[in-house]
């Protein structure tokens, strides 16, 4: 319906009832109010009713060829399903299995993967931070617990500042002999050390490309609680989140468009290419202890994989997604349960699982199953918000399809709207709240 054709036929509506009610007024006329009442109500809510949802824009039509390129698409309407991608590329059917691998079956590692494996970085390399503890046979003056600083030196009694950064323990143990060697404080053969991690430290890595939220990130930070349970006088530690995946977590979880069998991790001049889609499909995934600097790439997709969007190591387990349910079947969302737990949801969750959070299903059919709904969201592939409108009599028939069903990402809002017969209803309340104050006014 025409918003402004409505607006002219509500004002000619109202103009009429007014003047008709004050000649009546005027002449003292007999005919019940009941009647006038019940015609001006009629004709407010006959004309206004065909405006109870947003009005399309006008170049909504482009998104129903879904072939064509979808970024200048950001409007789909109930029929027009949504995909979120760049192209008409679209993701492989078979893309949630490893090729040639059949279901079932044990997968094993090929021989270059293999090989990518070996050429990984095995050891811990020092960061700053770390802490470690030097003992030295017959050097007692030179031993003591050490602490990597922030210029990336250690600095043992008597000795000059020794680079630890980016070296393993064994690499250091061998600098520290040469030190004791070159300083003449020991003979070369008779040198013997040790040394002792004590505390691995939080670092700080770089994460780009395919994740929710690309940046700076610090991971294997302990809280109180975890520092205190590790002051046993113990040695040694384990740095479990001094991980890839651990990194990817910290950057928000990598995106359904995400490439994660060639992720890319730099170290200074080197590089190295890691396939983490084990994380996801479940066969043997390579590991490397990240180092203070290290940068992560996710390479990215111009399709959105569903079989990523699910909670994993990589993955965030679930998100935040805005809820407006108002007027029916309550007056806010606090009285219709939508509250802070009801907008939580595990990662993978669809567009029907929301809207049935926020009580947009369900009630009495005759009035409720006709009710709209409205998605907005934003594309990461296009950095572009998109609305897309579904009814949600059609999304329960579709609910299988991708499209018409989409994936729900963080940040999401869903705002629910009613039926035409319940908009009808609300109208013609508002309207008898404002007549008939104004008609007892009148008789006064």
């Amino acid at each position: 319906m025409n918003p402004n054709h409505s607006l002219n036929l509500s004002a000619t509506a109202i103009h009429s009832a007014l003047t008709q009610s004050v000649e009546m007024s005027s002449v003292r006329t007999t005919k019940p109010l009941k009647a006038l009442s019940a015609l001006f109500i009629i004709t407010i809510a006959t004309a206004l009713s065909g405006c109870v949802l947003p009005h399309h824009p006008e170049e909504a039509d482009i998104c129903d060829n879904v072939e064509d390129d979808m970024t200048q698409c950001h409007f789909y309407d109930s029929d027009t399903p949504y995909m979120r991608s760049k192209t008409s590329e679209r993701a492989p059917k078979n893309i949630s299995q490893q090729p040639n691998s059949p279901m079932g079956t044990t997968w094993l590692m090929d021989a270059a993967q293999a090989q990518q494996a070996l050429h990984l970085p095995q050891n811990i390399s020092l960061s700053v931070g770390d802490r470690l503890k030097v003992d030295i046979l017959n050097g007692e003056e030179f031993s003591g617990n050490v602490e990597v600083n922030n210029d990336g030196y250690i600095y043992l009694p008597y000795l000059q500042a020794i680079h630890a950064k980016g070296l393993d323990v064994q690499q250091l143990s061998t600098a520290i002999n040469q030190h004791l060697v070159d300083e003449d404080f020991m003979l070369k053969d008779s040198v013997r050390l040790s040394i002792t991690p004590l505390k691995w430290a939080p670092v700080e890595v770089t994460v780009s490309g395919g994740v929710f939220e690309p940046g700076q990130h610090q991971i294997n930070k302990k809280t109180d609680l975890e520092i205190i349970d590790d002051d046993g006088g113990h040695s040694g530690d384990q740095a479990a989140e001094r991980s890839i995946a651990a990194a990817l977590r910290a950057s928000g979880g990598v995106r359904p468009d995400a490439n994660i069998s060639e992720i890319i991790v730099i170290r200074e001049q080197h590089s190295f290419k890691l396939d983490l889609s084990g994380v996801i499909h479940g066969y043997p995934v390579p590991s490397m202890t990240l180092m203070s600097g290290d940068h992560i790439h996710v390479p990215q997709h111009d399709y959105f994989d569903d079989a990523l969007a699910r909670p994993s190591q990589i993955t965030t387990p679930g998100i935040r997604v805005f809820l407006s349910n108002l007027t029916q079947p309550a007056s806010s969302n606090s009285q219709s349960a939508v509250d802070t737990d009801a907008t939580r949801f595990p990662y993978g969750t669809r567009l029907l699982n929301g809207a049935i959070a926020a009580n947009c299903v369900g009630g009495a059919q005759s009035t409720n199953a006709s009710r709209h709904l409205l998605l907005i969201t934003k594309n990461p592939l296009t950095s572009e918000v998109d609305v897309i409108e579904r009814s949600m009599d059609s999304l329960i028939r579709h609910s299988w399809e991708t499209g018409m069903n989409p994936i729900l990402m963080p940040g999401d809002g869903i705002a629910c709207y009613d039926s035409r017969v319940t908009n009808m209803r609300e109208i013609a309340r508002t309207v008898t709240e404002i007549l008939v104050p104004a008609t007892l006014l009148e008789l006064l």
